[in-house]
């Protein structure tokens, strides 16, 4: 039980850490939609929200695998031990690719290391979510409801957050020709609708997020 308390706090911990800064990048971006605002102060709200967004990234990378450790220290389902490491692996190279992206940010390495990310995440998104609707059809492997229904929105929560990334790319083009060349309707237009949807998706993965947390604790079915 202390092991399953301590992979517990780790769990609620990396949580908080990534609800608060998506918060904040949030309150950034909605700032960033306002054409009234000085473009200095816009870029420096996109420049914060790029930097907030590194830990939310980090803390999702470390999520797994300390979910799979307090998913066997509480014996909701048994986990081989090179699955368990398989986990740890994956998270260590996803972490090294944030880093190392984050670090770069702007150059070519970075954009590739993106595209990496993402190609990541459409897979695990897919097994995540294949393996909870398996699960929730069939009883197999899974026969907990609750669980498997977890797993399912966690795969979701993989693309969700690849959409709010893939949102944000037609942003960066209309608002560098204002810096430039200044503000026109079409460009905050394009600004506009591009933060428009990526703030849509950032809500819905909040929303998933609260559910993912309600299931893990209340086990309602």
């Amino acid at each position: 039980m202390e092991s399953a308390s301590a992979w517990g706090y780790l769990h609620i911990l990396l949580f908080a850490l990534w609800l608060g800064p998506e918060l904040g990048v949030f309150l950034a971006l909605l700032m960033v939609k306002q054409p009234e605002r000085s473009f200095e102060v816009r870029l420096a709200c996109v420049n914060l929200a790029q930097q907030l967004h590194v830990v939310p990234r980090l803390c999702f990378a470390l999520l797994l695998p300390a979910g799979i450790e307090l998913t066997q220290a509480l014996n909701v389902y048994p986990i081989a031990p090179a699955f368990r490491a398989a986990f740890w692996i994956a998270a260590v190279i996803w972490v090294i690719l944030i880093v190392i992206g984050a670090r770069n940010r702007g150059t070519p390495l970075a954009k590739g290391l993106s595209y990496a990310e993402i190609t990541f995440e459409v897979l695990a998104g897919m097994g995540f979510v294949a393996y909870g609707l398996n699960s929730l059809a069939t009883g197999s492997p899974i026969d907990d409801p609750w669980f498997a229904a977890k797993l399912f929105l966690i795969g979701t929560v993989f693309w969700v957050a690849i959409a709010a990334e893939l949102s944000f790319h037609p942003f960066v083009l209309p608002f560098a020709e204002i810096g430039e060349e200044g503000s026109t309707f079409e460009r905050e237009e394009a600004v506009a609708r591009a933060l428009n949807n990526t703030l849509k998706a950032m809500a819905l993965l909040f929303v998933l997020l609260a559910a993912i947390a309600f299931l893990g604790k209340a086990k309602p079915f």
